[in-house]
């Protein structure tokens, strides 16, 4: 039987065996993969999830101290994480190699699942409201879980006369809807206020009834901290999505007809409420690792 041949290179979360044949996980930075891939599909962006683990002091794959948000871009396009080998050729000078052949799928030991990367991929080009976002906050929390009561469309995150609010893309795009708008640092308290009331947890049973407790403990220390912790505000969006699977705003409050194309946006009207529908089922696996 002819031997198997050696390998020779494997992706940053993957080691090699003792005779070179086999990969084999480097488990501290298999688990900062499926981290990196929860934030992003989270609605978190490169810049962000880079800060994130620069708050949390874990540790780089490389000699660097700090984690570059081209590492979490390159990481979260990369096939492999998947197990899927691309095969490259290096002729002619070529640094980072050109495709050579089909790609090998199983190849590598799959560090999450393809449907998992799918979804991470769709969550890039979704990610709108946090678009370019460098700074060590987190600005919308509610990213992705927001939506208009009156007509179903995306509740996105905007600024009013330097005012920082939620409200319909409709009124955005020019299509109509109301033209209102929740303030958001009033909504984000509307919205704490009720989740992390001690007796709504006694309405769920199983992991739903841990994660709202833990919620209510993040939120507090959010709350309580001179700087809010950008961290602690991600971690809080984690949990928001094991929590929350409907959150509709009604931020026209009573009024019956809208406002005109051309009035002005109006901020927290009264009478304006909103619709949170939660999960009582299992956690899903990728957004549970905290």
């Amino acid at each position: 039987m002819p031997e198997k041949k050696k390998i020779s290179a494997a992706p940053s979360w993957l080691g090699l065996s003792e005779d070179r044949q086999s990969f084999l996980f480097i488990p501290e930075r298999a688990h900062v993969v499926r981290r990196i891939f929860e934030l992003a599909i989270g609605g978190m962006g490169s810049y962000a999830i880079a800060n994130y683990l620069d708050e949390r002091k874990v540790p780089t794959f490389t000699q660097t101290t700090k984690w570059d948000h081209t590492t979490i871009d390159y990481m979260l396009r990369n096939r492999a994480t998947y197990g899927e080998y691309q095969p490259k050729s290096f002729a002619s000078g070529h640094k980072k190699g050109i495709p050579n052949g089909p790609p090998v799928s199983g190849y590598y030991p799959a560090v999450i699942d393809q449907e998992t990367f799918e979804r991470a991929q769709i969550a890039r080009q979704q990610n709108l409201a946090n678009r370019g976002r460098k700074g060590n906050d987190l600005a919308n929390i509610f990213a992705g879980l927001t939506t208009c009561g009156y007509c179903g469309d995306e509740i996105v995150f905007h600024r009013v006369s330097n005012v920082q609010v939620l409200a319909c893309t409709q009124v955005f795009d020019g299509n109509g809807c109301t033209r209102t708008a929740w303030t958001y640092r009033d909504f984000e308290a509307t919205v704490f206020a009720f989740l992390i009331h001690p007796a709504l947890s006694q309405r769920f049973r199983g992991e739903q009834r841990s994660a709202l407790p833990e919620l209510a403990e993040r939120v507090a220390k959010c709350l309580t901290a001179q700087k809010p912790y950008f961290a602690t505000r991600v971690e809080i969006a984690i949990l928001l999505k094991q929590t929350v699977t409907h959150l509709a705003l009604y931020s026209a409050g009573v009024i019956e007809s809208p406002r005109l194309p051309s009035a002005q946006i109006s901020k927290d009207v009264r009478g304006r409420f909103l619709e949170i529908r939660l999960w009582d089922g299992p956690v899903d696996k990728y957004l549970s690792v905290l």
